[in-house]
């Protein structure tokens, strides 16, 4: 039998695909060309000694030479950050300085700052920190997180995907992937752990190791082990780690070049991500065996999966076991809330699912758990939930 191959020899194997050229010529064109090369850089900054790095290195240089990235830079557009941030890891990688950093400093002392806030401003503060470069237009970093927080509402049952790529970049870039700590933030920790078990429930491993990585970076270990083997374990053969947008179908139907181009343009950033996320700090050998759900999770995949019946389900179970869970205690308000002015539930009406709700929420009438219900006595709010 032959060994395993792992995420970065396959991504050293399919490093032509890195090259705009041969990406534009069977993959959609990506806004900023570089932008696969500059990841795949990321992961040789934060994972030092992979072979692939070399290579990189010298198709980062041959990008970087040509008139359309010099152009690209100077435009000092939305793009201007993966610009100077793909410069800065040449340099930190052992390449000579290169000649436009100095650019991008002049750029950065002529005021230029592209619109931005939010994540956007964190990411591009973290590159000019990361390079040593002079960033006058921006606060520090500490600020700029306090700020993005301030306006999350992270409500573990609605956010979406963006949003959630969101989350995990604001703190990458605030914790410079770990190696600066953020305050102490249970709220945020523990809707990036529900919120990964939600997205692992779905096979989507893109944001399952994002997530991870966040969760890891804001809450630690504790409690991730599950996750973390279920990543180590998600490699094929290869080394390759599908995408939530990989079909095996559409693979199948494939050949030659057009076959490798899906793959890749499939995998090749659930690969790095994952690689990522498993080169994190973990102090100590990962749990094993399969823990049962916590109510609060399953409440989660069930709700983000439109799935009223289970939701119902489980709310009645939870009435009396956890009770004071801020994430069921929310479940249950949603649940009341999707009660329809003649009582029912459905759209159209469905008797088996009122029958189901209504029981589900006369579970928690009883005088003990009404006030909890409703919201009016001194419980803790939800998670990440609060108004903002």
């Amino acid at each position: 039998m032959s060994a395993r191959g792992s995420g970065p020899e396959w991504l050293e194997a399919h490093l032509e695909w890195f090259d705009p050229r041969v990406w534009n010529a069977l993959l959609p064109a990506r806004p900023f060309p570089a932008g696969p090369l500059l990841e795949l850089l990321l992961l040789c900054e934060r994972v030092p000694g992979l072979r692939v790095t070399g290579p990189a290195l010298e198709l980062a240089d041959r990008l970087t030479a040509a008139p359309e990235f010099r152009a690209g830079l100077y435009r000092a557009d939305a793009h201007f950050t993966y610009h100077v941030w793909l410069l800065v890891l040449m340099q930190r990688l052992g390449a000579p300085r290169p000649r436009l950093l100095s650019a991008a400093q002049a750029l950065l002392d002529s005021g230029v700052r592209p619109n931005l806030d939010g994540v956007a401003a964190l990411e591009l503060k973290y590159v000019t920190d990361l390079g040593g470069l002079a960033n006058h237009g921006l606060p520090p970093t500490r600020r700029l997180y306090d700020r993005w927080r301030a306006g999350q509402h992270l409500d573990p049952f609605r956010l979406t995907a963006n949003e959630c790529y969101a989350l995990t970049h604001a703190v990458f870039y605030a914790t410079a992937f770990g190696e600066v700590s953020v305050p102490a933030d249970p709220d945020l920790a523990r809707a990036a752990r529900l919120l990964l078990a939600a997205y692992l429930a779905d096979d989507d491993l893109d944001l399952g190791a994002e997530l991870f990585h966040t969760a890891l970076l804001v809450g630690g270990p504790q409690g991730l082990g599950a996750a973390r083997n279920r990543l180590a374990e998600a490699a094929q053969p290869d080394g390759a780690v599908a995408g939530p947008v990989h079909d095996p179908a559409v693979q199948a139907r494939l050949t030659g070049r057009k076959a490798e181009a899906y793959r890749f343009g499939t995998c090749y950033h659930t690969t790095i991500v994952t690689e990522l996320a498993l080169a994190a700090s973990w102090p100590r050998p990962a749990e094993s065996g399969r823990p049962v759900p916590e109510p609060a999770e399953e409440l989660v995949i069930a709700w983000r999966r439109n799935d009223l019946g289970r939701t119902a389900k489980l709310v009645q179970a939870a009435a009396g076991e956890t009770r004071l869970d801020p994430i069921i205690t929310a479940a249950v308000r949603r649940l009341q809330a999707q009660r329809q002015p003649d009582g029912n539930f459905g759209i159209p009406v469905d008797a088996g699912l009122t029958a189901l709700c209504i029981a589900a929420l006369e579970a928690w009438e009883a005088p003990e758990l009404a006030g909890v219900a409703s919201g009016d006595v001194d419980s803790p709010a939800p998670a990440g939930t609060e108004p903002n």
